[in-house]
């Protein structure tokens, strides 16, 4: 083991006070690797973007609900049927015994 001096940062952190903004800065920076440096830039959606934004959730939960009336329209029918089946064997049951 040796006893090197701990390494120096290569960069000061930046500190910004709440409440200000630099011009032209985005409003969230995520570093994903310090030795990649990608940045994902992430901003408020204004008025159209969040009026697209409700009517596609609005659109997709109504085609859920959709597909889920539409599968238990479908399974209701095969219940009652099996429901049927079974008291009907069961009635045959006691019949012939």
């Amino acid at each position: 083991m040796t006893n090197d001096p701990p390494e120096e940062p290569r960069s000061e952190p930046e500190i910004i006070p709440p409440g200000h903004k630099a011009r032209g800065e985005p409003r969230v920076r995520v570093f994903i690797d310090p030795r990649i440096a990608e940045r994902v830039y992430v901003a408020k959606p204004g008025p159209l973007g969040s009026i697209l934004l409700i009517l596609i959730v609005g659109l997709l939960s109504a085609l859920m609900l959709v597909l889920l009336l539409g599968t238990f329209l479908v399974a209701l029918p095969l219940v009652v049927l099996l429901a049927t089946v079974a008291i009907v064997a069961g009635l045959l049951r006691i019949y012939f015994s």
